[in-house]
């Protein structure tokens, strides 16, 4: 699941992910992120902590306040908050950080390494 208020952006990770053979569902605000993960919780979030209303950290504190999502993948992308490897989004539970823009190699590569997988091989996208 993307979680990223600006669209533009939004609509690039999802043409990188779904290119590489992830499935994936966007949200543009915590509060809707929150709701769907309740509905189905992903394997993973890209989350940006620059949101309307709620917080990208406000919904990474509610969502490990879950113990049935403790084993929820959350990457924190963000153009704004960084500090390299800030101990804030560590403490809050993300399970790791890239600083926007990220090279859709790299997105790739981040996710692999927090043992995210492509559900559908790539071969069987729908262009």
């Amino acid at each position: 699941m993307i979680v990223e208020d600006e669209r533009h952006i939004a609509r690039l990770l999802d043409h990188v992910l779904r290119k590489e053979g992830y499935e994936v569902t966007v949200t543009h605000d915590a509060e809707k992120a929150l709701e769907e993960i309740q509905r189905k919780t992903p394997d993973a979030l890209l989350l940006d902590i620059v949101l309307p209303g709620m917080s990208g950290l406000d919904l990474l504190r509610e969502i490990r306040k879950n113990p049935s999502w403790a084993a929820l993948v959350v990457l924190v992308l963000s153009g704004h908050w960084f500090k390299h490897d800030d101990p804030t989004l560590a403490d809050a539970g993300a399970t790791a950080q890239c600083p926007k823009p990220i090279a859709p190699s790299k997105l790739i590569r981040k996710l692999q390494e927090c043992g995210m997988t492509p559900l559908l091989p790539v071969e069987s996208q729908v262009p």
